[in-house]
């Protein structure tokens, strides 16, 4: 089992322990880093909908964060979109450990629950999360 998957299966089961079932085991992740500009006048990010990946093709990504010294980095539920369960993957805006100096530093992972906005709309994306169909252009 990855690191990314345990970390999902870890939320799914805290979600559940807290009376959230998600609606959906069929995930998609998007990478958030913190401090993006690419937020509407609401506040909600914008994201491609091409970035909306399925956990097996983000797991090398996902070690990768794990081992560039970032003191953080945090699973987040954001609700349903197209059938599909959206977790972002937020990311600190520059790492802050040096792996020489401190080799045995392991990067904490934590989980949260959807926002109240998506929990008064059906577990939807909507309050948080702009999902772009077109491409960006070039």
């Amino acid at each position: 089992m990855s690191v990314l998957s345990k970390n999902l299966d870890e939320l799914f089961h805290w979600l559940e322990s807290i009376g959230l079932p998600p609606p959906s085991r069929d995930v998609r992740i998007v990478e958030i880093k913190k401090g993006t500009t690419n937020l509407d006048d609401r506040g909600r990010f914008h994201v491609r909908q091409d970035e909306l990946r399925q956990p097996s093709d983000y797991e090398a990504r996902f070690e990768e964060l794990l081992q560039m010294g970032f003191s953080w980095l945090n699973l987040s539920c954001c609700g349903v979109y197209d059938s599909f369960l959206v977790v972002s993957i937020e990311v600190p805006a520059n790492p802050t450990i040096s792996r020489a100096l401190y080799p045995e530093f392991v990067t904490p992972v934590n989980h949260s629950s959807p926002s109240l906005h998506s929990l008064d709309r059906e577990w939807s994306v909507d309050g948080i999360l702009v999902i772009d169909n077109e491409p960006r252009p070039l």
